[in-house]
Formats: structure tokens, sequence, C-alpha cells
């Protein structure tokens, strides 16, 4: 941990201070100086506060609260930058606290604290580590590897506590340093270890468990158990090796006797087999000789008489086509006779219509004269209209380019006055526009002004306010110890009172006592009179008297303590008069400089502002002018924007209008030449066409001829495609009438061809039949398909009738000489034979099974006692391992345990970096540090008592033995080791700072010189600060942060290089 700035608000006697570490980056060494009660440990308390929320002494947190600070003030927090590793830490604690309520009163305020890594002093927020006490708390004993105590024994040494780690007992310093090197590690180390072990130990016992249950599996015979029982431990899986081969041999034995079995059932399974082979041959030649006599001898007369029939659909199925072919021809013939009647009607009609369209033809023909000339006309029209139209254009564009010109000519004009309007416009604006200067001087104004108000006169009035609350404050302080000093005076006014009356007690007892002292005749040791007259009734009484001495020494006791309260009162309040002297002449002297700058203010305004400041210097006058300052600097600052935007927005209407006006006076002159052109042609056209009429007269007379042309050529174009048609129609119906009565003769003869030659066919000899009627119903039949069903009747018939002889022939072969096989006895055999395989069969499943059983149950009692060897091995190793780090292996560690022991080894290399390093060097090498007799020779508790060796003398001694300097010097070199160990090791804290407070006033001359030069050298390394009142210390270090009180009881912070 490196310090790297401390921030202080009304903390101790601390305002607010903020001292910035990283000044004393580049000097080895520091000190912190300033008078007695100034504050210098207080800056310790800060940092122990901020980070542990503790002092370094014994106040108590809630007691560094300012003594000034009231309940209204800012609350008391500290600020407090660190480094560690490459992280930039910033931690901040508010104490718990009284504060004012809003309200009024007051209430208590809750302790805070955060926590968080930022990337530099004041800069921006890394990562938020925590904002609860306790979470803050965690987190910083985790990153500096320190708690409270072992911070402020290691890094921060305080005051009166410099020696307390030399001398602590073994027991405190074991824990320090376990603390400061992390060797809990070693602590978790044995107790992870000893986990492990008992889990082993449970492991061990489950192991064997499970190797005692597969040799009491229930996969073994109850014979084969009986012998593992017996068997002893280390020998039983031998024994499983011996029953399983005893099982194989038994297994080998039953396959043997199922061989023999399978070949006798193959053979009578084999013999079955051909038995059913020859039942079925006769089973099969019986069922084709019947099927023989069922179906070819029972059916014989039934095909014979599908023969018969098949023969007549046949013979009728010859004169089908001929009879079929007569019917056609018959239907044909009168189709033909009918259609001859249709075609002569429809030839009669054609040839009377064609008469009508060839005279309509003919009267066409005479007008086609009428016709040309109209056509002729139309022609000499259409000419005519396309110059009438021309000289319409020419017209019209004359109109519209006279349009346009005036048009043209009254914008030019509206351009030109809009134009003139701009300049004038601009003209105006120029002439009265505010100026950039003056917009300027009362932007410079308002500065001077805001700045005399912001700054002069609010500085005024705050230290004003400031004064008179610090006088308020006074005053009350100065009430209360007029209070205060009269209660004393009182009080000490009672004690007097008391006093007088006690001793006119002790007077008159003590003179009791003497006069009964007194004897006759002899003198008196006070007067030495030998007259002893009684001087009253008072009778001596020595232990009143004594107790009466008593109470006169406490009363005066008494007395003298209030007298010196009623002097220090008395003293403070003068303090107190004298400071509110001194406040009423600061109010005064800031008053006068109040009433000049607003006098000042009110004479720059003058002449531009009226504005009455009144007598009331202290009311805040000076914002009301600022805003009304401030409201005439916008209100010019608008009208300048407004203007200067007035001015653009002119300009650009400007030149907007005199491009338009440029854009006119083209047009203008463009319009006027193609309106004198126009007129040219107008003219043009007019001289050479003068006896044109209207395009409305010639459009009209073009519209009749068109109409009168197209229904003439209408008329023609059908009359031309009527008589057209007409002949072709009166051709194909002629045509077709001379192919109808070809066809209508032919049909003729082939019907009287076909009727002759059908009844030919019926009278012929051998004929069926010659009944028309019978060939009819026959080719119905036909007509179904009865003939290919009669043919496939027959085929299949026939096929069978063969395939059956076949059959029967080929049965007869196989049994010659072969008798009927009994199938009944066979097959019982064969089941016998069956079932007894099926036995043997199943005995050897059995076996086999119990064998594969067996087989696995041995490899995983195998697998499993060579994985015990192997757990056993490494569970022993664990066994010797927890008692090494347990300490009960002496011969390693002694009887030391492993955290101990490890704690010992840093703490003698602690001893011997500062006998190397640090104690020579400071003592002149007089003394070494050694561990004490009990430490060498403890074997089994902490032992870190140390001793010194004394080079004079020859022998060792305790520490304690050791005088105010030495044990100081024997402290800080044990501190200086520690350090430099823990920075070596880097197992647990990172010590990058050291501080020292107090301690030196014990040391010569020559011991001091040769601390600060051991401190120099650390100092290069890291930030070494001491607090000192030594003259020699002062003057021997150049870097100092002085702490200057000031008479109201605070201090504040300068840095001072005496270099």
């Amino acid at each position: 941990m490196r310090p790297v700035q401390l921030e202080l608000t009304n903390f101790g006697p601390y305002r607010k201070e903020v001292i910035n570490f990283t000044q004393f980056d580049h000097a080895p060494l520091f000190l912190i100086g300033g008078d007695t009660g100034a504050g210098k440990s207080t800056l310790f308390d800060a940092m122990t506060v901020a980070l542990f929320a503790t002092t370094s002494g014994d106040r108590n947190v809630e007691e560094m609260r300012s003594t000034f600070a009231g309940p209204e003030d800012d609350l008391t927090k500290v600020i407090f930058y660190f480094q560690q590793g490459k992280q930039l830490y910033r931690i901040e604690r508010v104490l718990q606290q009284e504060r004012a309520k809003r309200g009024g009163g007051t209430t208590m305020q809750k302790a805070t604290a955060s926590l968080v890594i930022v990337d530099k002093i004041g800069g921006k927020e890394i990562e938020k580590l925590g904002d609860k006490i306790k979470e803050v708390s965690d987190q910083i004993e985790q990153i500096l590897g320190l708690n409270a105590e072992q911070f402020k024994q290691i890094i921060l040494l305080p005051q009166n506590d410099f020696s307390r780690f030399l001398k602590e007992d073994s027991k405190t310093k074991t824990q320090i340093l376990k603390k400061i090197f992390g060797t809990g590690i070693f602590d978790r180390f044995q107790k992870s270890l000893e986990e492990r072990l008992r889990q082993s130990n449970k492991d061990m016992d489950k192991r064997q468990a499970q190797l005692d249950g597969h040799f009491a599996s229930q996969v073994w015979s109850e014979e084969e158990l009986a012998v593992l029982i017996q068997t002893p431990a280390s020998e039983k899986l031998a024994r499983l090796e011996e029953l399983l081969s005893q099982r194989q041999e038994s297994l080998t034995e039953q396959k043997s006797i199922l061989k023999d079995a399978y070949e006798d059932l193959v053979k009578l399974q084999k013999s079955l087999q051909t038995a059913q082979d020859l039942a079925k041959i006769f089973q099969e030649l019986k069922q084709a000789k019947e099927r023989y006599r069922l179906e070819i001898e029972e059916g014989a007369q039934e095909q014979a008489e599908a023969k018969v029939h098949l023969e007549e659909l046949q013979f009728a199925q010859g004169l089908q086509e001929t009879i079929s072919s007569l019917k056609q021809y018959q239907k044909q013939l009168l189709q033909l006779e009918q259609d001859l009647e249709i075609a002569q009607e429809e030839l009669s009609e054609k040839q009377q219509a064609f008469e009508g369209v060839k005279a309509q033809k003919e009267a066409l023909a005479a007008q086609s004269k009428d016709s040309l000339q109209k056509e002729e006309e139309l022609e000499t029209w259409k000419e005519d209209i396309i110059y009438a139209q021309s000289l319409v254009r020419e017209q019209e564009k004359i109109k519209r380019s006279s349009t346009n010109y005036k048009q043209l000519e009254e914008t030019y004009q509206q351009a030109s006055k809009k134009i003139e309007t701009l300049n004038k416009s601009l003209s105006d604006l120029e002439a009265n526009r505010l100026s950039l200067d003056s917009l300027h001087e009362a932007e410079k104004l308002l500065q001077s002004v805001g700045y005399n108000v912001d700054n002069q006169l609010a500085q005024d009035l705050k230290e004003i306010e400031d004064l008179k609350q610090e006088l308020d404050k006074t005053e009350k302080r100065q009430q209360g110890l007029s209070l205060d000093i009269d209660q004393v005076q009182e009080s000490l006014k009672e004690l007097e009172d008391q006093l007088a009356t006690t001793l006119a007690s002790r007077r008159q007892l003590m003179i009791a006592q003497l006069q009964a002292e007194l004897e006759d005749g002899q003198p008196c040791m006070v007067c030495g009179s030998i007259d002893h007259p009684k001087v009253d009734g008072t009778q001596a009484n020595e232990a009143a008297l004594k107790d009466l001495m008593n109470q006169v020494e406490e009363l005066q006791a008494q007395k003298e303590k209030k007298v010196a309260t009623l002097s220090n009162r008395q003293a403070t309040l003068s303090e107190v008069e004298s400071k509110r002297q001194d406040l009423l002449d600061q109010v005064a002297k800031v008053k006068l400089a109040l009433e000049k700058h607003y006098q000042e203010l009110q004479e720059q305004v003058k002449g531009q502002f009226d504005f009455d400041f009144s007598e009331d210097y202290e009311a805040d006058c000076g914002q009301a002018l600022l805003r009304k300052v401030e409201q005439y600097y916008q209100d010019l600052h608008k009208r300048f924007d407004k203007e200067e935007a007035d001015r653009v927005h002119y300009q650009e209407k400007l030149g907007q209008a005199q491009e338009k006006s440029i854009d006119l006076a083209k047009a203008y002159q463009e319009a006027k030449a193609a309106l004198d052109q126009a007129k040219e042609r107008l003219k043009e056209l007019q001289e050479a066409h003068q006896e044109l009429e209207s395009v409305e007269v010639y459009q009209e007379r073009i519209s009749l001829a068109k109409q009168e042309l197209d229904l003439y050529n209408k008329q023609v174009k059908e009359n031309s495609e009527a008589y057209n048609q007409l002949h072709a129609d009166i051709q194909g119906i002629k045509g077709q009438l001379e192919s109808l009565t070809k066809s209508k003769e032919n049909a003729s003869q082939e019907t009287k061809r076909l009727s002759a030659e059908l009844d030919q066919s019926l009278m012929a000899e051998g004929a069926l039949t010659n009944d028309l009627e019978q060939i009819q119903l026959w080719l119905l039949e036909v007509n179904k398909q009865a003939i290919p069903e009669l043919q496939a009747q027959l085929t299949s018939y026939q096929t069978l009738k063969q395939e059956l002889k076949a059959q029967i022939v080929k049965g007869q072969e196989l049994i010659k000489d072969q008798e009927k096989p009994d199938l009944g006895n066979l097959t019982q055999a064969v089941e016998d034979c069956q079932e007894s395989y099926d036995k043997q069969l199943a005995q050897v499943s059995v076996i086999e099974k119990g064998i594969k059983d067996a087989t696995a149950t041995y490899q995983a009692a195998k697998t499993l006692q060579d994985s015990n060897q192997e757990a056993f091995k490494a569970h022993q190793e664990l066994s010797d391992l927890v008692k090494v780090v347990k300490g009960e292996n002496t011969a390693l560690t002694g009887r030391l345990n492993l955290e101990v022991y490890v704690i010992r080894q840093y703490f003698q290399q602690i001893l011997d970096y500062a006998n190397a390093n640090y104690i020579g060097l400071l003592t002149d090498n007089r003394y070494s540090f050694v561990l004490s007799e009990e430490g060498r020779r403890a074997r089994d508790h902490f032992g870190l008592d140390i001793n010194v060796y004394d080079q004079l003398t020859g022998s060792e001694r305790s520490v304690k033995s050791l005088s105010g300097g030495e044990t100081f010097i024997a402290a800080l070199a044990i501190a200086l080791s520690l350090s430099e160990v823990v920075q070596n090791t880097s197992k647990g804290a990172v010590v990058e700072a050291l501080f020292i407070d107090e301690g030196f006033g014990s040391l010569d001359k020559e011991a001091l010189t040769k601390a600060i030069a051991v401190l120099e050298q650390i100092g290069e390394n890291r930030m070494v600060g001491v607090i000192s009142h030594v003259d020699d210390m002062k003057e021997g270090i150049a870097q100092q942060l002085a702490i200057i009180k000031s008479h109201d009881g605070s201090s504040r912070i300068k840095i001072v290089d005496k270099g």
C-alpha cells in the first residue's frame, strides 16, 4: 500500500486540508513537524479511520469531529487515495455525528463508507467495490492483506506503541505473521488433507465392502461359497480362477453330449422329411385321379355341346359382314336421297339471290363516274384547308405573342419598381442600423458588471456572512464562558467558606490538643508561658483532628483546581473577547470595501442606467443591476441579430429582383421579335391565297364528300363480296348434286348385289340353317364376345386333360415298388428326440450364463483388487503427508504443524535480515537478534520470543532488558526487516510505506544519525514518513510537512523544502 492523497474535512484540528503524498515520491524521507497538539498524529488517525474505521491511538472515532465544527457545518469525512499494485483506490468515510435538520434541531448522521477503483485523483470511477461499511472493511483487509492492528504494527507505528511487535508474546506474533504472509493457506491445506484422508478411509472401506460383495455374490453356488468362506482373503481370487476352470470343464462335457443328441435329431428329421415327401406323392396321385374323373370324364358331354354351339356362332359370324354391309348401304341410300332433295332446294334459292346481286352491281357501275369526280373535288379541298389552317395558326400565334408581349412589359415595369423599393429599404436599414461597436460596448459593460457583482460584491457579502456566523459562534462561546466563570467563582466562594469553617474547627482541635499536652509549671511550646488557662470546653480528639486535617487538604486541593479552572476560563474568555473584537474589526473593514465596490459599480453604469443602491450595502442589490444590464444586452443583441437578418434578407431579395429584371428584359425583346415575325408570315399567306374560305367551310365540304364516297365504296365492296360468294356457292352446290347422284347409283347397285349374295348363302347346301332370324340371334351372342369364351373353355379343357394325364403317369412311376409310409410313429420319434435335445441345450445355456456371470464377477473382483492396491498406495502416501503437515513426523518438522513451521521460517528470515542489514549498523555491531532458548528448543509450540546477543558481554538477554533508546533501535530494525521480508516474498501484504510516530527522542546524536541514514536507505524504494520533536531530525530531513496552529484552535498544513 502506498498513500497518494489524503483529504480531511472538519477532522480533528483540520477544517479542510488536502495532502498530496506524491510530492514526497522523490524524497527518501520526509518529516511531519509542528507544535504539541497541532495535529501531527491526527494525520495517522485519518489514514486508519479511512481504511479501518478506527484511530491509530486510544481515541474513539466519534471524537475526531472538530471541536469548532457545529451541527450546521460540513460533515466530518476522510477521503484517502492509495495505490496497491497497479490499481488506484479511493476510499471515503463519513463519521457518525450530530448534524442540523432543515426544519430546526439536530439529528444523528449515520456513518457511511465507499470504496472504488479510479483512473486518477478526482477522475472517473472504473469499478465500484463497496458502499456498505462491512463490505468496505472486508474489501480493505482483502486488498491490503492486513487488519487494523497489523497495519498499526507493520506500516503505521503509532506514538508510544513502537515496540509492541518486538515485545508481543509468541502467540500474538504468530497471528500477525500468519495474516501478513498469508500462511493461512497451509492451515487450509492441512484441513483439506485431513478431509481427504477421512474421505480416503471411507473410500477404502467402501472398496473392501465391494470386493467382499464380489466374493459373496449369488453367481456362486452354495458349494462354491462354502469353499470361498474357508479360503483366506489373499487366496480368494486364485480360488475363483479354480472354480471358473471347473465350470469350464463341466461345460465341455455337456457340449459333447449335446452334440451327439443333435446328430441323432438330424437323422430322424431327415427320415421324417423323406416319409413326408413320399406321403405327399401318394396324396397328389389320388387327388389327380379324382379330379380327372370329375372334370374330364364327366365334363366331356358339356364340352361337345360347347363345340357345336361354337360352330353355329362361327357360321353366323361368317354372314355378319354381309348382313352389316347390306344394312349400311340401305341406310346410306336413304340418306343420299334426302341430301339430293335439300341440295336442289338450296341451288334454287342461291340462283334467285345471284340475279338480284347482279342487277345491283350493274347499277353501281353506272354511278362510278360521279364518284371519281367527287374524289377530285375532295383532294382540292384538302389542299385548300391546309393553307386555311396555316393562316389561322399564324393569326393565333400573333394574338398570343401580342398578349405575352404586353404581360412581359407590365412584369418588367413591376420588377423595376420592386428594385427601387428594395434599394430604398436597404438604405433606410443601413442608416438606422445598430453598430457592432455599440453591441461590443454593451457586452463589455455586461462582463464588467457581471465580474464586479459575481466576484467582488458576492465575495464581500459572503465574507461578511461568514464573519457574522463566526461572530455569532464567538459571542455564544463568550456567553458560555462568562456563565462558566460565574459558576466557578460561586463554587470557589463556597469552597473558601467551607475551608474557613474547617480551618477554624481544626484550630480549635489543635488548641485543645496542645492544651491537653501542657503540664503545670512547664513552658508552652508555642508561647513559653508556664501559666496554662483553659480556653474553652473543646476536648482533644486526635482522630477528629486527623479527619479535619484530611478535609483541609482535600478542600485546598479542590480550591487549587477551581482557581486553575477559573484562570483557564478567564484566559480563554480573554482570548474569545479578543477574537470577537478582531471579527468586528474585520466586518467593519469588509463593509467599507463593499461600500466602495458599490460606489464603483454605480459610477460605472452612471449615465446608462438609473439605479439606486440605497444605503443598505449588505443587501444583494448588484444582482438586480446585473439582470438589467443582461436584459439591456440581450435586447441589443436581438435587435442587432434582427437587423442583420433583415439586411441579408433585403440583399437576397434585391439580388433575386435584379436577376429577374435581366431575364424579363431578354424575354421582352424575344417576344417583340416573335410578334413581328408572325405578322410578316401572315401577310405573305394572305397575299398568296386571297380566294381562301374559312377552315370550317372546307371541313364541312370534306366531311360530306367523305361520307358519300364511304357509302358508295361500302356498297360496291358488299356487292362484290355477295356476287363472288353466291357464284361460288352455286358452283359448289352443282358439284355436290353431281356427287350425290353418283353415290346414290353406287349404293343402289351394292344393295342389290349384297341381297343376292345373302340369299345364295342361306340356300347353299350344308348350311346350318336358312332361318335369318336364328342367324340374327346368333349374331347377338357373337356381338357379346361369346366365341372367345367358348374357344377359351375348350382350350382349357384340353390343357387340363393333358396335365392330369401327365401327373398321373409321373406319380405312378414315383411310387412304383413303394409302400405308403407311417408318418405318426416317425413324427412322435422326432418330437421325443427334439425334447431331449432342448433340455440338454437349456442345461448348457445355464452353465454358459453361469460361467459368463462368474467370469464377469471374477474380472470385476480382479479389477477392483488391482485398483485397491493402487488406491491403498495413494491412501498410505496421503496418510504419511497428513502426519507431516500435522507435525506427527518429527523427522521433518519436529512436533510443529506445517503452518507454524512456515511461520517460524519466515520469522527467522526477519531476524536474519535485521541482523544482516539493520541492528549491527544501528548498534555498531554490538547486538544481534536470536530466538530465545525456549524458542530454539520449542518443538510443540510457537517459540517466537526474541533475545539479543550482546557482543560486549558475550551473552544473550531478553529484549525487555534493553534501555529506552535500545528498545527503539531494536523495534525499528525488526519493523524495517519485517517490511523488507514481506516485500521480497510477496506472499501477503505489499508494503510500500512506513510511518513512525515519535520515539527518536530516546536516541543520542550518533544513533539518531544512523537511524536517519537507514530510513533514507529504505526510502529509496518506498515512502517513509516520521514524526519527531527532535531538533536534529528537523535539521537533518529536507522534505517536511509542517502543521501550523491557528488562534481559533484549527490547524493548517504547509509543505516545507529545506533542501
